[in-house]
């Protein structure tokens, strides 16, 4: 089990294991809240007595929108780990990197970077784990070693701009990465009436199946009461049901 809290200016990482004799191996988390549907409940149980196994302290994270009006945004307000065997996998969007621990020790065994903010958690999936970037592409890399099996760009051009006081993709990937019935969905841009794609991909060769281009171009009146062409900005978890 993991935890993240804020102690003073420092964020903290604690992992959690139940101290038994030999160590038990509770179910994986592989995605963020567990599975596609995004419910939080996990088959695995937790022992009813726990110990502090190891700690790790990660910087504060750096948040792509500061707006504390408006929760929905508030998807990368900490890190969010991911559990698959004896590994735990962490992105991160100040190092712009996906790094993977022992969850026994809480050694680092690999980091790898991509070329912009990785603001979700990514998804662990038969031995690969898959995680998006703020430069625009999805990325699959061997849960074992950290090495590239395929990347994918999300957006047609790769074109870059400055947004959240990063250098990122004229269109990031902001709508996370999940996994459902051996597919794997993503989605990139956040600007409507610059495009919006969302993928269904084969997440084992990377891909395409099939992908929504034409709902950001839409004729509709906006929350606010605006008519414009917008259409569906899609930034945060996907979920699946």
């Amino acid at each position: 089990m993991s935890t993240v809290k804020n102690e003073g200016s420092k964020l903290v990482f604690v992992a959690l294991l139940m101290l038994i004799a030999p160590l038990a191996r509770s179910a994986d988390w592989p995605m963020w809240k567990h599975n596609s549907g995004r419910t939080a409940v996990s088959p695995g149980a937790l022992s009813t007595e726990l110990h502090l196994q190891w700690v790790r302290q990660l910087p504060p994270a750096r948040q792509a929108w500061k707006d504390k009006s408006n929760a929905m945004l508030f998807f990368d307000v900490s890190y969010e780990p991911i559990v698959a065997g004896k590994l735990m996998f962490v992105g991160s969007m100040n190092s712009d990197s996906v790094t993977a621990y022992s969850t026994e020790t809480g050694a680092e065994k690999w980091r790898f970077y991509t070329d912009g903010p990785v603001r979700f958690a990514p998804v662990a999936y038969k031995g690969n784990v898959y995680a998006a970037s703020d430069d625009g592409y999805l990325y699959c890399l061997k849960g074992a070693d950290g090495k590239l099996v395929w990347k994918m760009r999300g957006s047609p051009a790769d074109r870059k701009i400055l947004g959240n006081e990063r250098l990122i993709n004229i269109r990031p990937v902001r709508g996370a990465p999940v996994i459902h019935d051996d597919i794997l969905y993503f989605a990139a841009g956040i600007w409507p009436f610059m495009g919006t794609f969302i993928y269904a991909l084969d997440p084992e060769t990377g891909e395409t199946i099939w992908v929504n281009s034409g709902n950001g171009s839409r004729w509709i009146t906006q929350q606010h009461g605006a008519p414009s062409f917008a259409g569906v900005a899609p930034q945060g978890y996907l979920a699946l049901t």
